[in-house]
């Protein structure tokens, strides 16, 4: 005996019924790996922005706050990660950085006979750019509710302290280059007006060393400006003394000729 044909019917909705919802199931599963993945990626981009900024700024400018700030922001991203991709690797450098966070910070000083702490304006602008980036990648925790208020007011404040500090050496490049090109005496102002700004920063010593190079740099050409100041009267009184003998010769009576 057939089917009649509500059976028939019925049994085709059946089938419609069990491939959507197949079909929904496929697609929400597919939905649930996109979303894990785009998730994933978003997790690993932080991870190198913040990893980037801890290992890329100079030593000089990593202080504790800052240190243990991003050190804890990668601590919490590669967790995230781990829980999405538990993989030999993503564990090896979460691992790392926990070994890294329990180093102490390194002791970095100035370097001796420099009056600047970058090597030249391309190295300082590429510091000024990375303080920019973390000041942004910091505002946004801060606007994202990452960071408390002191905490976010004490780190931002190191972030404008190190960048001022990086204009200042570009001042002192510029300095350097009036004084190759035109002098000690046109150089010399620039260099004090570098020098009281970098000594304003100088709250807690830090700076002592790079403020010695600076002084001493400066005395020498004080010293260089004062001999030349004293060679040119010097030349001017020989001149003027020449001058009033040639006058004095063409007196009347100021010249006897030879007999």
């Amino acid at each position: 005996m057939g089917m009649s044909p509500t059976q028939t019917g019925l049994i085709i909705v059946a089938v419609v019924v069990v491939m959507a919802m197949i079909a929904f199931v496929i697609q929400t599963v597919e939905n649930q790996r996109r979303e894990r993945r785009m998730r994933l990626l978003l997790l690993k981009d932080q991870v190198r922005r913040a990893t980037h900024l801890l290992h890329t700024l100079p030593d000089h400018y990593i202080t504790r706050e800052i240190r243990d700030l991003l050190v804890k922001y990668l601590q919490q991203r590669w967790k995230g990660v781990l829980e999405l991709e538990n993989s030999p690797d993503n564990r090896q450098k979460f691992s790392e950085l926990d070994e890294f966070a329990s180093q102490p910070l390194p002791v970095v000083e100035h370097p001796a006979g420099s009056m600047t702490l970058h090597t030249d304006r391309n190295h300082a602008e590429r510091t000024a750019a990375l303080l920019r980036e973390l000041f942004q990648f910091l505002s946004e925790l801060k606007a994202g509710g990452m960071l408390s208020g002191i905490q976010a007011s004490e780190v931002i404040y190191q972030v404008k302290e190190a960048y001022t500090r990086t204009r200042i050496d570009v001042e002192l490049m510029d300095a350097m280059e009036v004084e190759a090109g035109r002098g000690a005496a046109a150089a010399l102002p620039r260099y004090r007006t570098a020098g009281a700004k970098l000594q304003s920063l100088n709250q807690t010593q830090q700076l002592d060393r790079q403020l010695y190079e600076l002084g001493t740099h400066m005395d020498q050409l004080q010293t260089k400006v004062d001999e030349e100041r004293k060679a040119r009267e010097a030349e001017e009184r020989k001149r003027q003394q020449e001058e009033a003998a040639k006058q004095d010769r063409f007196r009347p009576g100021g010249y006897i000729p030879p007999r």
